[in-house]
């Protein structure tokens, strides 16, 4: 982070005291009297002065107002970039956890309970490597940067946030109260332990959370709607696919996974016992064998799957649609040249298993994909509530289904009011849905050859029941793919030409030293 020093604004208290004119007139007789009185006037008068002071540094009010980072002439004290510190530690926390599991904290090496400036950011063992902390005042600059350059283009182009942005901001906010209650706390108390725990003093105001969400999410929904109004004709997109078409294309193959792991064993106690470096190898080489053997017998004419079978540690996959730059086999069969029937074997390291892989073809996968909205109804619309009955959230949705007046905004209010699932605040939309991406009763549900836009009706899934809604058939997955290339190399451009225009930040180093 460049840093730049500004000067901190004086705050001066005054104190004064009207003057008694009768008493200046009998300043012979009360001489003694009024030196007395000035005496601890004055006394008072610091008192007074102190003790504000005193309150005013135990508030917090001077590390929370302190500035921290300007941006396009735009300060920013240190409780707002507070809130970014936090939102980013957020964002990196959920997109970990939904991609990892909490196992993936330690793979990141992202501790919450640690102080973030003990912890190396990403695991890093160089000694001047970016500690956590570093790195969540670096990105809260960064959106800075962004929010400020972001929301004047937005207020330039009179744009304003849609129903659906500005519901996603009081979920939020209703989100961080009904925390706050279940957590037998108040609302303001809460956003003091979730985001004033990055300030010095502990104290994040409720209109300060509460005014940079509402820029946030208007920043965001702004840039979404740019991204969103880029179009692009079929020409273009072709070119796109014609420069790269192993980007785009599809390959169905069949593979054979043969375990390599040792056999388990356990000690007395029934505890894992570790295996050794001789019995690793001594399975891997074994799976090579049978891989080997299996491989054998196809290029000598039997079929893949029963030779399979022979085999316990051996599964047989047919895969019908797999795509470039995934997995080690799979790029293999996108190998130029590569012919209907070849086959090899590999192991991918440092996986315990070997592979036979056949090649059967490479194409252009033409399938529509559809649009659909869904409210999904489950215990989450029962809240307090135990032992929620399939039949009473059947009934739930059924009800909703009955209040709905048939238009597909109507649906989407529904969903912002009611889904429990992630994109209700988007009105329950899904884009772009292509076969096989969702479960299986959903999946057959917007697949079905006779569904039509404004079809309805309820699907039950594991998750709860949905109340569906099909919007439109859209293009096929590649031409999505490829579109979006186009999209995100046009949307980069004019995000890098966002920020040009407002310059590097002018960092503090006082005021951020007050975050974290």
């Amino acid at each position: 982070m460049s840093a730049s020093r500004e000067r901190k604004k004086r705050q001066e208290f005054l104190a004064a005291g009207g003057v008694d004119k009768k008493a200046a007139q009998e300043a012979q007789r009360k001489a003694a009297e009024r030196k007395s009185a000035i005496l601890y006037s004055v006394i008072g008068i610091l008192f007074v002065a102190v003790t504000v002071a005193l309150l005013v540094y135990n508030s917090g009010i001077i590390e929370r107002k302190t500035n921290a980072v300007t941006v396009d002439g735009v300060s920013y004290k240190a409780e707002d970039v507070a809130f970014y510190y936090h939102e980013s530690y957020l964002s990196l926390y959920n997109n970990v956890v939904s991609q990892m599991g909490s196992s993936g904290l330690s793979y990141v090496g992202l501790n919450p309970n640690l102080s973030f400036k003990e912890q190396k950011a990403f695991n890093a063992q160089e000694e001047d490597a970016q500690t956590w902390d570093e790195y969540f005042k670096e990105q809260a600059v960064s959106t800075l940067r962004f929010v400020t350059a972001a929301t004047a283009a937005a207020k330039e182009a009179g744009y304003t946030l849609p129903a659906e942005d500005s519901a996603y901001v009081e979920t939020r906010i209703q989100e961080m109260k009904d925390a706050a209650a279940a957590s037998g706390t108040s609302y303001g108390k809460y956003l003091d332990y979730m985001y004033g725990s990055h300030l010095a003093k502990g104290h994040m105001p409720k209109g300060v959370y509460e005014s940079n969400l509402k820029n946030y999410v208007l920043a965001t929904s702004f840039a979404s709607h740019y991204s969103e109004s880029l179009t692009y004709t079929e020409d273009q997109v072709r070119e796109v696919y014609n420069t790269a078409p192993s980007s785009y294309d599809s390959v169905a193959y069949r593979l054979v996974s043969v375990d390599g792991s040792p056999e388990e064993k356990t000690d007395a106690d029934g505890n894992a016992i570790e295996a050794t470096d001789a019995e690793k190898t001594a399975a891997m080489d074994a799976a090579e064998k049978t891989a080997q053997a299996i491989l054998d017998a196809y290029n000598a004419g039997a079929d893949l799957e029963s030779e399979a079978g022979k085999y316990e540690n051996a599964t047989y996959t047919q895969v019908d649609k797999g795509a470039n730059g995934t997995l080690a086999y799979i790029n293999w069969c996108f190998e130029e040249g590569r012919q209907a029937g070849d086959a090899t074997m590999m192991n991918s390291d440092p996986s315990s298993t070997w592979y036979v892989v056949v090649f059967d073809r490479r194409y252009l996968d033409e399938t529509k994909t559809v649009d659909v909205r869904h409210v999904l109804i489950n215990a989450g619309n029962f809240p307090g509530q135990e032992d929620v009955s399939d039949e009473q959230i059947r009934a739930k949705a059924e009800e909703l289904l009955a209040s709905w007046d048939g238009t597909e905004e109507g649906f989407a209010q529904l969903a912002r009011e009611n889904s429990q699932d992630g994109n209700a605040a988007q009105g329950g939309i899904y884009t772009g849905v292509y076969q096989g991406r969702m479960v299986q009763t959903f999946n057959d549900w917007i697949f079905d050859s006779a569904r039509k836009s404004g079809d309805s009706g309820i699907v039950q899934t594991d998750y709860g029941c949905h109340l569906m809604y099909y919007v439109a058939d859209n293009r096929p997955q590649w031409y999505l793919n490829a579109e979006a290339s186009l999209r995100t190399e046009d949307y980069n451009e004019w995000y890098d030409a966002l920020l040009e225009g407002v310059g590097e930040a002018a960092v503090n180093d006082k005021g951020m030293s007050y975050v974290g």
